[in-house]
This record gives structure tokens, C-alpha cells and sequence, in this order.
């Protein structure tokens, strides 16, 4: 086996499924926007015949208002919030009782160094 038909198997193994599910979701697309396209033909059609062609396109047009709300009410729900880090919570809120905890850390770690048996650097 030549390395550029295991590079082309790899790459065919690897963007095969994703392929695959792309073609797939490209035709789900096509006929969701078909059968869309045809309920509001159906549905201005069964409107007309009762409230008159005028009034049933503004119908037709107020359901897709609020089919619209209701999608940016739903993005607007899960958009990305920031997250707010401006002051920690808890003993060491303040940079003063962080710099004691930092100079109490470093003495403790000398402490424990200067306690150690071995050789000591000059």
C-alpha cells in the first residue's frame, strides 16, 4: 500500500460519515423548505376561500410574526452571557488578605526546605 492511498483511505474514513450526514442534513433542508412551501400555498388557498385573499396573506403573514418571535425569544434565552469574575468571594477577596496568604505560603515553604536533610546550594 502506497502512503498516498492510506492517506486517501484515512481522509476518506475520516470525512466520509461527516459527508454523508451534511448531503443529508442539505436534503432535509430542501424538503422541510418545501413542505413549508407548500402548507402556506394550502393554507392561503383555504383562507382565501373563507376571508378573502387580502386578509388571508396578512394572516398568513401574522403567523410567521410570531413564528419569528418566538425563534428570537428562544435565541435571545440562550444567547452567551458573560461571565462576571470583577471580585472574588470568600477570605481572600481583597488583595490585602491575598498578599498575607501568599507571604504566610512562601514562609511555610521555607520553613519546609530549611527542614529538609540533603545537600544545601552555597
Amino acid at each position: 500500500m502506497q502512503l498516498n492511498d492510506l492517506a486517501s483511505a484515512t481522509l476518506h474514513q475520516m470525512f466520509g460519515g461527516l459527508l454523508r450526514r451534511a448531503l443529508g442534513a442539505a436534503l432535509l433542508a430542501a424538503f422541510a423548505i418545501a413542505a413549508i412551501f407548500y402548507a402556506n400555498g394550502a393554507g392561503t388557498l383555504a383562507l382565501t376561500e373563507s376571508y378573502g385573499a387580502l386578509n388571508a396573506y396578512m394572516i398568513m403573514a401574522a403567523i410567521y410574526a410570531v413564528f419569528a418571535l418566538i425563534v428570537l425569544t428562544v435565541l435571545w434565552a440562550y444567547r452567551a452571557r458573560p461571565v462576571i469574575t470583577d471580585r472574588p468571594e470568600g477570605a481572600l477577596a481583597s488583595p490585602r488578605n491575598m498578599q498575607i496568604a501568599m507571604l504566610i505560603e512562601a514562609a511555610a515553604l521555607g520553613y519546609s526546605m530549611a527542614r529538609k536533610n540533603g545537600t544545601r546550594i552555597p
